[in-house]
């Protein structure tokens, strides 16, 4: 208990009663060094710990006391008498010791300088001869029911004991005697009717003509209350409810003790109970009084309503939601004058939760399982509009939507859920497959056989009625680059298996240097269709031609980068060729280099984070590399001959082309390690290496040599070769026709 506490801050009082013991000697020793004594320092507040005590009859328990100044300081050399209210009960002694004497309740005082503090002490048991108490030893216990209250000022409760014996039988309890500890803070009448008077804490005592006691802690607290609702709409003749309710006690309800009224009781009106009536058209506030505080609601009655809008309408018949996706539905009152009235009340329900879910402020409704449910929208006044809702597995995706697959193998699609808002959910079930030219690509069960090279386009059809469609591309394994048809085309061909070439892409135009984008759906090259080279991009069967660049110089040597967004490319402007960068489906482009003396043949690495490149930077051509964004370019290799062709291993490793040198005019084929200095021959030719390519596996080569047959006219032979990157491997001539260049393969 304290006594009246200073304005000034002090430490919590666990705190402090927790430290006491530990500080008391020390504090005591300290204090008589101060100039000022313990004795002409004021005591502004006492404390006692524990704050309540229990003893048996003839039991005994120190309580400690301590003295605290106006800035909450300890007083260690503070004196204190103690004293008790009824020494036929609890005696203490001067050291603060207390001593059970008979059953009953005794409160125990602490003071000192005029100040006080005080505790309750239950003594229990039976006094000495007291013959009563053992007459009442068959009861053994008295409760209370309720055990504890926490009361409002001007709030009762009723109290009832409850006696029971010691085998738990109840017996009749009999006269009993109430009283209050503290009348100040709480009251009670005969009829144990607890009043509480004033904030603070107390005890009632309760005790039998057979000697038997109880007590009921009681606490009194002046309580911040809040309203239910800060603000109600209703029409003329309609009614709610605003509750007085304390948010840090639970929102417990306050019953009887606020007082109510209306602002303007023309527009609508209030009882005692909060109950709030609607009567015309305005707006006005309702006022709670009470514990000296003043709480408003805000009112607006609207316009009587005289129809109800609904969004999706709800005659129309079911409404399919797919399943895991949400649906929003409105529904706003209508007034006389066809004006819409969004603050009148709805009120929702929907028949079954197990199905969908809604959501009445937002009114989205979000499927959960399949079925059917019936939502309702009430009016008062109004007929109710009911929709019903039927949960289906809803729309569908397949998902990769555009996929490249080499002749003979395979490739698997899925197929999911898709909910409103697009986004796609678990896989759907029960699908039927088909594709419109089983000849190119069979489906079946989401598996993609390729048979020959096209295009075809894969259905997925749902039971119910839904169904999305995948673009499957089969394409070979190589393009290149030949002039077999006149001009040169880009040319397909399988790189195991029949090496026939098949024209992708044969006009009137030169098609030169293609590349297959990493997902095999689309074919990046240079062509000179519209005047100078430029860069186009087309779907994978030669369709949908598409032009990247349009500047006055010459742009080749396209790139992928590993996600297929950008391509890394060589722009010539003049005599000078340095590398860039654009998106894949148009824009910009964006230089990579800048320094003179030539770079151009980039090659991303499958990380996507390098570009291989040549350049004569240093005057002689070597392979050089940068990071993606052109920073941080190196030189990688330090000879005396011409290097060319950088192409990646899936690894990281960079396979390239150089000179053999001396008085051979051959070529040799070298694998670097990336970051590593000395490069392995993986391959050597008598004749000139003109071009290489690396498939993805990184198992197999595919090179053009051409040898000078007519230096006056300057004709070369071309010969074209496959093979495997193992060690030993002997190369495989691919046939062609008289007279037929090839150039630039690229898998």
């Amino acid at each position: 208990m304290k006594s009246a506490p200073s304005d000034r801050a002090r430490p919590p009082a666990r705190l402090r009663f927790w430290l006491l013991p530990c500080l008391l000697e020390g504090l005591a020793v300290a204090a008589s060094a101060r100039v000022t004594s313990a004795q002409t320092q004021a005591v502004s507040e006492i404390q006692v710990t524990p704050e309540t005590m229990t003893l048996g009859v003839g039991r005994k328990q120190a309580l400690f006391a301590a003295a605290f100044d106006g800035r909450g300081n300890l007083l260690a050399a503070a004196k204190f008498t103690f004293w008790s209210s009824d020494t036929m009960i609890a005696r203490v002694r001067k050291d603060g010791t207390v001593l059970g004497i008979t059953p009953g309740l005794a409160k125990i005082e602490a003071r000192t300088q005029g100040k006080r503090a005080s505790m309750a002490v239950l003594i229990t048991g039976t006094a000495p001869g007291d013959t009563s108490g053992a007459r009442a030893a068959s009861a053994s216990l008295l409760s209370l029911e309720p055990a504890s209250v926490t009361l409002f000022p001007g709030e009762n409760v009723r109290v009832t004991p409850l006696a029971v014996r010691e085998d738990g039988n109840p017996i009749a309890v009999g006269r009993v005697t109430w009283k209050s500890l503290k009348p100040d803070i709480v009251s009670v009448d005969s009829a144990g009717i607890v009043t509480g008077l004033g904030p603070g804490r107390a005890v009632v005592q309760v005790i039998t003509s057979s000697r038997l006691m109880a007590t009921l802690p009681v606490e009194v607290s002046q309580p911040d209350f809040a309203l239910s609702h800060s603000r109600l709409f209703l029409s003329p003749g309609e009614s709610d409810t605003l509750r007085a309710i304390v948010p840090t006690q639970g929102n417990r309800e306050i019953h009887g003790l606020v007082r109510w009224r209306s602002t303007d009781s023309m527009v609508v009106t209030v009882g005692s109970s909060g109950i709030v009536r609607g009567l015309a058209p305005g707006q006005a506030d309702i006022v709670a009084a009470g514990f000296s505080q003043e709480r408003r609601a805000a009112v607006t009655v609207h316009p009587r309503p005289e129809a109800l809008v609904v969004s999706p309408q709800h005659s129309a018949g079911a409404i399919q939601v797919p399943l895991r996706a949400t649906r929003r539905f409105t529904a706003v009152a209508e007034a006389a004058d066809s004006s819409l009235i969004p603050e009148a009340r709805i009120t929702w329900h929907l028949s079954d939760t197990s199905v969908a879910g809604f959501d009445p402020a937002s009114g989205v409704l979000r499927s959960k399982a399949l079925g059917t449910a019936t939502l309702t929208a009430t009016l008062a006044g109004i007929s109710p509009a009911v929709w019903t809702v039927q949960i289906v597995p809803g729309d569908i995706e397949l998902r990769p939507a555009r996929i490249g697959i080499v002749p003979g193998r395979r490739a698997t699609l899925s197929v999911l859920l898709r909910d409103e808002q697009g986004s796609a959910g678990g896989r759907a079930t029960g699908v039927r497959w088909s594709s419109d030219k089983p000849d190119v690509a069979l489906a079946r069960e989401g598996v993609i056989d390729a048979l020959s090279p096209g295009r075809a386009v894969v259905t997925a059809s749902t039971s119910w009625g839904k169904s999305a469609k995948a673009d499957v591309f089969v394409v070979g394994d190589l393009l290149l680059s030949s002039n077999r048809g006149g001009s040169f085309g880009i040319y397909q061909m399988r790189a195991s298996g029949s090496p026939a070439l098949l024209p992708l892409l044969q006009d009137s135009a030169a098609n030169m240097q293609p590349a297959l984008s990493p997902d095999r759906t689309r074919v990046a090259f240079s062509s000179n269709r519209s005047g100078s080279f430029d860069l186009y991009v087309m779907e994978a069967d030669g369709k949908n031609l598409r032009r990247l660049t349009t500047g006055a110089g010459t742009e080749g040597d396209p790139a992928w980068t590993p996600d297929g967004t950008q391509i890394v490319y060589t722009a010539t402007s003049g005599t000078t060729t340095q590398i860039a960068i654009m998106p894949a489906d148009g824009g910009e482009g964006r230089p990579l280099t800048t320094t003179s003396g030539g770079n151009h043949s980039p090659a991303v690495s499958p990380d996507g984070r390098s570009i291989a490149f040549v350049s004569v930077r240093d005057g002689n051509q070597e392979v050089y590399a940068m990071n993606l964004d052109g920073a941080t370019p190196r030189r990688l290799t330090k000879t005396s001959e011409r290097e060319s062709s950088p192409r990646f291993f899936r690894n990281g490793d960079l396979a390239y082309v150089v000179e053999r040198g001396g008085r051979s005019r051959g070529s040799r084929v070298m694998r670097l390690a990336w970051g590593g200095t000395n490069a392995g021959l993986l391959l050597q030719t008598e004749e000139p290496v003109r071009a290489i390519a690396l498939s993805r596996e990184g198992d197999r080569l595919a090179y053009v040599v051409g040898r000078l047959t007519d230096g006056a006219k300057g004709h070369v032979e071309f010969s074209f070769f496959l093979q495997s990157t193992a060690p030993g491997s002997a190369p495989a001539p691919v046939p062609l026709t008289s007279g037929e260049q090839i150039l630039n393969p690229s898998f």
